[in-house]
């Protein structure tokens, strides 16, 4: 029910009526961030933006019989491309508040201000990792499937068999990472309810669900790259994706001159496909 008219009608306009602000926050709600911490990642020290850094490859080899009185051919165990990483992201989230307005507030802006500057560049960062996705498994901007399916058994299995077949090994560094869609569509199978899913499902944590899935560890975000209808998940071991990290921390500064506080964080890091059959990309059924 609206309010009725103000008598006198100029009261509220005229400064009669005063405003109150309350000490809650309204905050808005953030993505589940989860990508960087499923792949190979560390920390680097030294780089700058630009830099490269280059992985050797060492590749497997075939035996042969021996024929006796004849001298074997030597064989190659250094044939393979070399793996780039460029050290090519550098993000940052600076915040100002004015010394006045903070002075005035209700609230205490400056937790705020750390907090929002410090998700924006992990949600960037996870955005860089999941855009890598849909190349994996020797897709190209693509996955397995149609768009918009519903991810099944049949699914999973077949992204299992995939993996399995180009010698992944099966430890606990695989990762099943989807939306919330394809967590409701493992909701309808009865063996993951019945067994894994009745006693997890209410008490999510950090996007993270438990290693449940055939021993992948379930990680469920809504950051990931968007397709048309569903989004693009996948099936990957850590060593999938590689990551190296030079700044990922927060700083504050007074600016007096300006009558103001910078608070900011920021991020320099690169990432690179490392290896490609090591992941198996997949649609989701709602972006």
């Amino acid at each position: 029910m609206g309010l009725t008219a103000r008598i006198p009608a100029g009261a509220a306009t005229a400064g009669f009526i005063p405003v109150v602000y309350t000490q809650e926050v309204c905050d808005a709600v953030e993505n589940e961030l989860v990508c960087w911490g499923a792949f190979d990642t560390d920390w680097g020290k030294g780089m700058k933006k630009g830099d490269t850094f280059y992985f050797p490859v060492i590749n497997n080899v075939t035996a042969t019989e021996v024929t006796q009185g004849t001298k074997a051919a030597s064989l190659d165990i250094a044939t393979g491309t070399k793996i780039t990483l460029s050290i090519d992201q550098f993000w940052e989230a600076p915040i100002d508040i004015g010394v006045m307005e903070d002075s005035q507030s209700p609230i205490d802006f400056a937790p705020y201000a750390k907090a929002k500057g410090a998700y924006a560049i992990a949600k960037k960062i996870d955005t860089v990792v999941n855009t890598l996705f849909y190349n994996l498994g020797g897709y190209t901007t693509t996955g397995y499937g149609a768009d918009g399916q519903e991810f099944t058994d049949d699914i999973m299995l077949y992204l299992y068999e995939t993996l399995r077949e180009s010698d992944v090994p099966w430890d606990s560094n695989i990762s099943l990472i989807g939306d919330p869609s394809m967590l409701i569509d493992l909701l309808k199978w009865d063996k993951i309810v019945a067994t894994n899913y009745a006693n997890n499902v209410g008490s999510v944590t950090s996007g993270v669900i438990g290693k449940n899935i055939y021993g992948a560890t379930v990680r469920i975000t809504n950051n990931l790259k968007a397709a048309t209808t569903g989004s693009y998940g996948v099936l990957a071991h850590k060593e999938a994706i590689k990551g190296l990290m030079q700044i990922n921390a927060p700083w504050v500064e007074v600016y007096k001159a300006l009558h103001e506080v910078r608070y900011q964080h920021e991020a320099l890091w690169g990432v690179c496909e490392y290896r490609d059959t090591f992941g198996i990309p997949f649609f989701t059924r709602k972006a």
